[in-house]
């Protein structure tokens, strides 16, 4: 009868604590998906000419009532190196139950390191990560804020993990500024989110 007890007593223990998750994020190194860039928007600018800025090319297009601006750039969050530095992706048991992004930073500053007025400099803004919005205009009050990837944002980042292939996801910042008042001469745009990977044993359904 003890014995039995004893067993029981081991089963709700593990059914109530559920499966085991690691989290993989920056003191795993896991590197933050971060970028910046400094355009010139003065005199000889016209909207709809790419700009380069730094090591981007920002592509502009004429919208209603003014001018969109956008960079994209790819950042990698695991090498072919980490499979064998970090232990937790070791072996091929434990698969990606989520990829969470701490969005930490959104901003757009003049050429003297003031930022644009959200109000009446900045029509809208998005940074998106493989295709999914992570941040927007009206959540850059609000941030640090923490976003689940989802559906083929996730996938993309799933497979290669789950594959221990080396990881990469795509990065993309939208603004879009309005005729009036004039642009800045000079923009600089910088954003800076930390992805976590939580890996367990359990598949996704």
């Amino acid at each position: 009868m003890t014995r039995r007890l004893v067993w029981w007593s081991a089963v709700v223990v593990l059914a109530a604590c559920g499966p085991v998750e690691y989290r993989l994020d920056e003191t795993k190194g896991i590197p933050p998906v971060k970028g910046s860039t400094q355009v010139s928007l003065g005199a000889g600018f016209t909207c709809g000419t790419p700009i380069t800025g730094g090591e981007y090319t920002v592509t502009t297009r004429v919208v209603t009532g003014g001018c969109e601006l956008s960079f994209d750039q790819d950042v990698q969050v695991l090498k072919a190196s980490d499979y064998q530095s970090i232990p937790d992706l070791q072996g091929a048991s434990n698969l990606v139950q989520r990829v969470e992004l701490t969005v930490k930073k959104l901003a757009f500053t003049d050429g003297a390191g003031q930022a644009l007025d959200l109000q009446t400099r900045i029509t809208s803004a998005t940074l998106s990560v493989n295709g999914q919005v992570v941040a927007d205009k009206a959540t850059l009050a609000q941030l640090p804020a923490v976003v689940t990837l989802q559906g083929e944002a996730l996938s993309e980042v799933k497979a290669k993990v789950d594959a221990r292939q080396p990881a990469s996801v795509r990065a993309r910042c939208v603004v879009v500024l309005p005729d009036s008042p004039a642009p800045p001469d000079t923009l600089t745009i910088a954003y800076d989110a930390q992805p976590a990977i939580i890996l367990g044993t359990g598949k996704l359904l």
